[in-house]
């Protein structure tokens, strides 16, 4: 009988041991100032106004820092650089008078209008805007954090 530790034995080692872990895990794994470390990093990369910061839908990855929100349409951005995506130079699109967009063979096709290319996110390929023929990005598949 003796060999066996009573309740309050066992219950005051776990919980000293749940303390240790607790005490550890709080000074190897937080860090109070990393949110404005963060914020002053993007800052220093990126300066100027934005409306939005803009992620990926799909994967999260945050694909643009500075951009404008439409002034006519509520989920769509315009954006002078981009980070993160990559463009496809073999998928070309206009929009028609809906609005809609209309693949086309090549640039020869509607020599008049804007010719958009596709642009994907890097890591997950999802489509999240167009890249015009003025070099300005329209992102329309993202999220955002204002």
């Amino acid at each position: 009988m003796d060999d066996i530790p009573n309740n309050h034995q066992i219950n005051s080692s776990d919980s000293e041991d749940e303390q240790a872990y607790n005490l550890e895990d709080e000074d190897t794994m937080y860090d109070e100032q990393a949110d404005e470390k963060n914020a002053e990093w993007v800052k220093k990369q990126h300066p100027g106004a934005t409306d939005a910061v803009l992620a990926c839908p799909l994967c999260f990855t945050q694909v643009c820092f500075v951009c404008q929100q439409h002034t006519k349409y509520s989920g769509q951005y315009r954006a002078a650089s981009v980070e993160h995506c990559r463009i496809c130079d073999d998928q070309l699109y206009t929009f028609n008078k809906r609005g809609l967009m209309v693949p086309l063979a090549s640039e020869k096709d509607i020599p008049n209008q804007n010719v958009y290319r596709l642009v994907l996110c890097r890591k997950c390929n999802t489509k999240i805007g167009v890249l015009d023929s003025d070099g300005f990005y329209h992102l329309f598949h993202v999220l955002t954090n204002s």
